[in-house]
């Protein structure tokens, strides 16, 4: 090649290089389109540059995030360049062309640094590193992780650290106050400015966070955080301890004094993010009830079959769990007589009792009889207790209850059992005749349920309530 074909080269090289280093210098590529520049670049410069003696001296253009200036190094490439300049690079750092590629007088070399930004995805706050430089876009980049995702918005006073909302003229949302409004966003402008043209007031406290939808809508959300003192109770549970009971057989068990659980009121310092507490700091205790403890009867009677006869109970009968009214559980013997077994099963019971306790086989043997006949003791369940619930569903309150308590206690001391040997009234309503009770139920003579029932029936179409009844019995001696 001739001296003058190789000046002239030369002289078109520079002059190519110069007419693209110029549009390049003003151009100011956005992180979407950084690779695709980068590349054109280096692609005309090789294609130009391929004339000539490479030289250790090398003199290119460095554009760091939109901004231009000419670097020289004794190096021919990129990291020498980037050293030269003193730019460092981080991990996330975008550069094009990349730092070990050789580069030539005339190149430009392209850097975008990159930022770390805290958003929340799904809920959880994760750390999204990203050279974009918009909220719209930082979103868009952090989309792939979830399908919620928000960033807080940038509120500070120095206008040099605000990231721009969007990268192109859209329509934003603004929800605040229960309310939404849309408002026109510019390039450049931050979620400050959108507030502001929405005419929101943000509070120091307040919470601003921007957030994309399913089809790339834009939304800044503004959550009012509020500070001050508050009352709050925090209950103390009740612990349950046992205790035995020679009323109960042995494998049953029940609930004899229910638990409750103490409280105990506090002043507190709370911020709340709307209704959700952020922090809650207890200031001053102002009052407290202790628990009750809760105790559990467990049985020791022992459970023969003649034990079982004598308390109204079936021999066969199994133990059974229940749930009571309280909303505690019971084990016990539930079966009620001759529900499983044979009279003369009971019967035969009743033989084989002669030689056990005098009053345990009495019992058993009178409420063998095969004609139906009844034990004279009764050693179930407290029919007391078991009127409780009964009364209440009739809509009275304690105080009825604590009249048909005593009524039933003169007639017949609550024994289901209680027969008036002269008259002939029968169970603990005393019933006259016994057999009227047979309306609530064909178990009259031994179930203290069904002659509850029949009784509060009874007094309820005759007195009103348990307190008339009692009144009238306190007058004349009966009711």
């Amino acid at each position: 090649m001739s001296h003058h074909l190789s000046t002239s080269l030369s002289a078109s090289a520079a002059s190519a290089l110069h007419v693209l280093g110029g549009r390049l210098r003003s151009f100011a590529p956005s992180p979407r389109v950084v690779l695709g520049v980068a590349a054109l670049t280096s692609a005309g410069v090789l294609g130009i540059a391929g004339v000539g003696v490479a030289s250790s001296h090398t003199s290119v253009m460095l554009e760091v995030n939109g901004v231009s200036r000419p670097v020289t190094s004794w190096g021919n490439t990129v990291g020498d360049a980037l050293k030269a300049a003193g730019v460092s690079i981080g991990s996330y750092d975008l550069v094009q062309p990349g730092p070990a590629e050789a580069v030539r007088d005339g190149d430009t070399i392209v850097v975008r640094t990159s930022k770390a930004y805290t958003v929340k995805v799904d809920g959880q706050t994760r750390t999204l590193w990203t050279t974009a430089s918009s909220a719209d876009s930082i979103l868009a980049d952090a989309a792939p992780l979830g399908s919620a995702v928000s960033l807080a918005a940038d509120r500070s006073s120095s206008r040099d650290e605000l990231t721009p909302l969007v990268s192109r003229a859209r329509n934003v949302a603004v929800t605040v106050d229960g309310s939404t409004r849309e408002v026109a966003a510019r390039p450049g402008q931050d979620a400050r400015a959108i507030l502001e043209a929405a005419g929101v007031s943000v509070h120091p406290l307040d919470r601003v966070t921007v957030s994309t939808g399913p089809n790339g809508e834009l939304t800044i959300n503004v959550s009012r955080v509020t500070r001050g003192e508050a009352t709050t109770t925090v209950e103390i549970p009740f612990s349950e301890t046992t205790a035995t009971s020679s009323d109960l057989f042995v494998g049953e068990s029940q609930v004899t004094t229910v638990g409750i659980n103490g409280v105990t009121t506090w002043t507190v310092w709370q911020e709340k993010n709307g209704d959700e507490v952020l922090t809650s700091v207890p200031i001053t205790e102002h009052s407290t009830s202790q628990p009750v403890t809760q105790v559990r009867s467990e049985g020791t009677k022992e459970a023969t079959p003649a034990a079982l006869v004598a308390a109204g109970i079936d021999p066969k009968a199994t133990l059974e769990e229940k749930t009571e009214a309280d909303g505690t559980t019971s084990v016990r013997y539930r079966a009620k007589l001759g529900t499983i077994s044979t009279k003369e099963e009971i019967a035969a019971i009743a033989a084989d009792s002669k030689n056990a306790d005098t009053a345990t086989a009495a019992a058993a043997a009178a409420a063998a009889a095969a004609a139906g006949a009844v034990p004279t003791n009764y050693s179930g369940e407290d029919p007391r207790s078991l009127a409780k619930p009964l009364v209440a569903a009739q809509g009275w309150g304690d105080s009825e209850y604590q009249c048909l308590v005593l009524l039933w206690n003169r007639e017949s001391q609550w024994n289901p059992y209680a027969e008036n040997a002269s008259s002939g009234a029968y169970g603990i309503p005393q019933s006259l005749p016994g057999s009227k009770m047979a309306s609530a139920g064909a178990d009259w003579r031994t179930n203290p349920i069904t002659q509850i029932n029949w009784g509060i029936g009874y007094i309820k179409g005759r007195y009103g309530t348990p307190c008339s009844a009692w009144a009238h019995s306190n007058a004349v001696g009966w009711y």
